[in-house]
C-alpha cells in the first residue's frame, strides 16, 4: 500500500458557483479537510462501543459488521428528498467527474477516538452525528474504543505498529490549537479521507475537533450547534465538500440557526453511500 497524503482546505471553499443539487466537476484532488464555523456570541454557528450487527433496513437479515467486507452494502441510504440544494463531492472518479469518491459501503467504517480535550457528552454528541450521517449514506460506522494517538494532519493511512496491517481506523480527536495550529481563530474543526492509490474510494481519515471551544458552546446550551460541527466534519470525511448555499450545513462559513442537513447535504450524502464495493481488497 503506497502512503497518501492528506491535504488541507483554505478558510473559504474555492468553489464557484455549483448548480443546485449537482456535484462540483473535480479532477483527482486529494484531501480538502478544513472547515471553519464562525464562533459569533460565544456560540458555534453551524459511543465508545459499536454494534457487532447491523440490520438491513427492510430486512429481517443482520450481516456482521466486525468481519470486514461483506458481498453487498452493509445498509441503504435514505431516500433522496423532494426538494433540491447545493452540494459537491472533495473527490470524483478518475474519467467520470460526475461520481464521487466515496467509502467502500460493504465494509464497515472503523473509528478510534482520542478524548485528550473532550468536553462532557462528548461520546453522545459523536453517536448522535455518526447517527446522522448513516443513516442519510446507508455507511455503518464502528467505533472500536479510545486512542492515545496524537492527532496531526500529516497523519498518514497506515500504522502497522499501532493498527496492524491494513488501514489504519479513522481517528476522531478532541485535541486544541496548540496542538493543530489549524484550529486557531474561528476554526473549530477540520476533516477529511485518504483516498486509495488507485483513487477510485476512501480508505481512512481524520477528525480534529476543538475540545474547548465546543465545550464553552455547550456551556451555553449550544448543544445542537456542537453536534452540528460534528455532523459537518463527518460530511467531509465521507466526501461532501464545502458549497456556498448557506441553507445547507456544508456551507463554506456556516449559517446562523443551520444545525441540520439540508436539501442539498442529503443529496449528496445519498450519492456518497452508493459507492462501489470492494470484497477482494
Amino acid at each position: 500500500m503506497g502512503r497518501v497524503s492528506l491535504g488541507t482546505a483554505r478558510h473559504r471553499s474555492c468553489l464557484g458557483q455549483v448548480p443546485r443539487g449537482q456535484p462540483a466537476h473535480r479532477g483527482r484532488a486529494r484531501l480538502r479537510p478544513l472547515v471553519p464555523l464562525l464562533v459569533v456570541g460565544g456560540l458555534l454557528l453551524a459511543s465508545t462501543a459499536g454494534a457487532l450487527t447491523q440490520q438491513l433496513p427492510g430486512s429481517d437479515e443482520h450481516v456482521n459488521v466486525s468481519a470486514g467486507a461483506q458481498t453487498r452494502p452493509l445498509g441503504h441510504p435514505a431516500p433522496a428528498p423532494a426538494q433540491r440544494g447545493e452540494f459537491a463531492f472533495l473527490h470524483t472518479q478518475p474519467g467520470e467527474p460526475d461520481q464521487p469518491v466515496a467509502y467502500d459501503p460493504c465494509r464497515p467504517i472503523r473509528v478510534v477516538v482520542n478524548n485528550a480535550e473532550a468536553p462532557p457528552g462528548a461520546n453522545r454528541l459523536l453517536d448522535e452525528a455518526i447517527d446522522t450521517v448513516s443513516a442519510a449514506t446507508g455507511l455503518q460506522f464502528v467505533i472500536d474504543g479510545e486512542t492515545d494517538e496524537r492527532p496531526t494532519l500529516g497523519r498518514p493511512p497506515t500504522d502497522s505498529d499501532r493498527y496492524g496491517d491494513g488501514w489504519s481506523p479513522v481517528l476522531v480527536a478532541w485535541t486544541t490549537p496548540a496542538v493543530v495550529s489549524r484550529l486557531r481563530g474561528t476554526t473549530t474543526g477540520l476533516a477529511g479521507s485518504s483516498v486509495h492509490p488507485d483513487g477510485d474510494r476512501l480508505v481512512t481519515g481524520i477528525i480534529l475537533l476543538d475540545g474547548p471551544e465546543v465545550r464553552a458552546a455547550l456551556a451555553l446550551d449550544g448543544r445542537r450547534a456542537a453536534r452540528a460541527v460534528i455532523v459537518h466534519e463527518l460530511g467531509h470525511l465521507v466526501g461532501l465538500d464545502h458549497v456556498d448555499d448557506p441553507r445547507q450545513l456544508m456551507h463554506a462559513e456556516g449559517t446562523p440557526g443551520i444545525t441540520s442537513l439540508g436539501a442539498g447535504d442529503r443529496h449528496g450524502l445519498r450519492a456518497l453511500g452508493l459507492g462501489r464495493c470492494f470484497p477482494d481488497d
